[in-house]
């Protein structure tokens, strides 16, 4: 017989903000921004006084823990689907202040008039007419005078007291409406409770394994997981936006008045955008560095408390990890650690530029946490530089050959154990065996070149291979791509659009990689839409077009003599000199 993993119940809408006020459930958007508009939260108002249904809440029960004594504790509930709705009714019902996008606290105020029935969101013409009360949260407190109240508003407006006490009493009801609650079965998986969440949300909403890890966190004051989870919130949006370090410490004081503070602030004045890391990627990183593991719902276990030796959820694993979460956090938000690692990328050929940024966080995730790693979690011997080299060898290699781009958490759990458990160099030389062989410079690489798309990772490297070694634009002398690419210069096509257009060319043919080239606009004006070998032999445009600023754009020379017959020659040959561009980047990082 098949054992059904979730019950069905309602629950009073006073039941569960009761229950959330008690903590025995974690509301952790409380604690995050608000997202819904006032106009929403009146709606929902409305919709309970009406008698419609408002939907369901979904919650999960954590694992139990064994505590030290030997006796067993219920984790606390979390609520997986339904946050920004219970929110709102603890907002307008029991007047709770919420978090705005500024991490300011404020009041969402419902008001009400008896006499049409009607709910609106107060405003300052609303707080002064008397018809109005401008938030039904009084009506709901514990120290709430029907009588007293009633008597006062009919007075004052010259309404009926019966009628007008007969619709207070229906507001007041609103409390003991019911919302649908579907309770998941704590012996259900984090990535079941995903699935479960996926499939019931109607409005495609995608559980985000990293939210999960944030719920369990704003749950678990008692480690200061709550302090955690801003620390990691805060840093990554201080890293997109400095301004919002102000609101920060006007809105946030016992925040503000931390150590934990003090470990993100400096983000606020890191004016580098070559690395953005969400909070997804921050846990990410700390399960590579502090727990040799590389799946999301691995920590949400950890920091339940599960051994994963014993595979037995204890009082003493969760003390445990939280105190290398912790030391995960401090070492991944480290000015020092953060700043070095941005200049490897810098080092690497990647400028501020969304031309030159790596695209698709897991490679930089890694490439990160094999830092901290080599740096600071193992005694490899290695220097500085080695270290350095090490990493932006690996950071190409995985570029390369596409190693994160599929299950890039089960990926990044192998290779850092396999770096772990081995030699740093041994371990980089193998794999450069494996993967990085002659035949894929000459062969597999230039096919992987055979593309129209202008933000793929191996146009980027190219780009960088350029920078790296400082190329000149084509048919320049004192313009480097450096200048083109922080000045956001134009991309063009060496056989230009039009002309390929002329002859007959797709688009998917005359915009492949192969065929662009950073150009000078004036340069560009001049060439319009001839063919090479007849733009090629103007000597204005020549003037600077010497055989090593041909080599620095890996261009072949005989495109002095090309027209659109020779246009899949010339990718072809533009292709492989792109490639052994990269592989001289590549090799460039020396590891001796």
């Amino acid at each position: 017989m098949q054992t059904l993993n979730y019950s069905v119940q309602n629950n009073k809408v006073s039941d569960l903000i009761n229950w959330i006020g008690e903590g025995r459930i974690g509301l952790p958007e409380l604690q995050r921004p608000f997202v819904w508009k006032s106009s929403k939260v009146r709606d929902l108002i409305d919709s309970l006084y009406r008698g419609f249904p408002i939907g369901y809440i979904i919650t999960w029960s954590n694992p139990d823990v064994r505590l030290k004594d030997g006796t067993k504790a219920r984790g606390k509930t979390l609520m997986i689907d339904g946050q920004q709705r219970v929110t709102a009714l603890r907002a307008a019902i029991a007047g709770e202040k919420v978090m705005d996008k500024r991490f300011e606290m404020k009041r969402i105020c419902i008001a009400f008039n008896p006499k049409t029935e009607e709910f609106a969101t107060r405003t300052a013409a609303i707080a002064r007419d008397p018809a109005w009360i401008d938030d039904i949260a009084v009506l709901f407190k514990d120290d709430f005078n029907p009588f007293g109240f009633v008597t006062k508003f009919s007075s004052k407006n010259g309404y009926d007291v019966n009628k007008v006490a007969a619709v207070i009493d229906s507001v007041r009801m609103l409390a003991n409406n019911e919302i649908g609650n579907i309770q998941l079965s704590h012996r259900l998986s984090i990535n079941a409770v995903t699935e479960v969440f996926n499939r019931i949300n109607s409005k495609g909403t995608v559980l985000s394994s990293a939210d999960f890890i944030m719920s369990k966190l704003s749950a678990d004051t008692e480690h200061h997981g709550d302090m955690l989870r801003k620390t990691v919130e805060y840093f990554t949006r201080l890293l997109h936006d400095g301004t919002a370090l102000d609101d920060i410490t006007s809105n946030d004081t016992p925040f503000a008045s931390s150590d934990y503070y003090r470990m993100v602030a400096w983000a606020a004045n890191e004016n580098s955008n070559l690395y953005l890391p969400e909070f997804g990627d921050i846990f990410h990183i700390i399960l590579n560095v502090k727990f040799n593991r590389g799946k999301h719902s691995d920590l949400i276990s950890l920091v339940s408390g599960r051994d994963f030796t014993t595979k037995q959820y204890t009082q003493a694993a969760m003390d445990d990890t939280y105190m290398r979460l912790s030391a995960g956090i401090n070492l991944v938000t480290d000015r020092s650690n953060f700043q070095r690692f941005v200049m490897i990328l810098r080092g690497m050929g990647v400028v501020t530029s969304d031309r030159t940024k790596i695209q698709g966080t897991g490679v930089l995730n890694f490439g990160y946490a094999l830092y901290l790693l080599l740096k600071q979690e193992m005694h490899t011997g290695l220097s500085n530089s080695q270290i350095e080299n090490v990493v932006r060898r690996w950071i190409l290699l995985s570029i390369l050959t596409h190693r994160y781009s599929g299950s890039s958490e089960t990926q990044s759990e192998a290779d850092i154990k396999m770096f772990r458990n081995g030699d740093p160099l041994v371990v980089l030389t193998m794999q450069e065996k494996l993967n990085l062989t002659d035949e894929f410079w000459t062969d597999m690489l230039p096919k992987n070149l055979v593309t129209s798309s202008a933000v793929t990772n191996l146009w980027r490297v190219f780009l960088m291979s350029q920078v790296r070694k400082q190329s000149h634009l084509w048919l320049e002398r004192d313009l480097s791509l450096v200048d083109a690419l922080t000045e956001e210069g134009n991309v063009h096509h060496i056989f230009p659009r039009a002309y390929l257009i002329k002859h007959g060319f797709g688009k998917s043919e005359y915009n492949q990689i192969a065929n662009y080239v950073f150009l000078s606009q004036p340069r560009n004006l001049q060439i319009s839409d001839q063919a090479p070998k007849d733009y090629l032999s103007n000597p204005d445009i020549m003037h600077y077009g010497s055989a090593e600023n041909f080599s620095e754009n890996a261009m072949p020379l005989s495109l002095r003599t090309m027209d659109y017959t020779s246009y899949e020659s010339f990718l072809e040959q533009r292709r492989i000199l792109m490639a052994d561009s990269i592989r001289r980047l590549y090799y460039s990082f020396a590891l001796a």
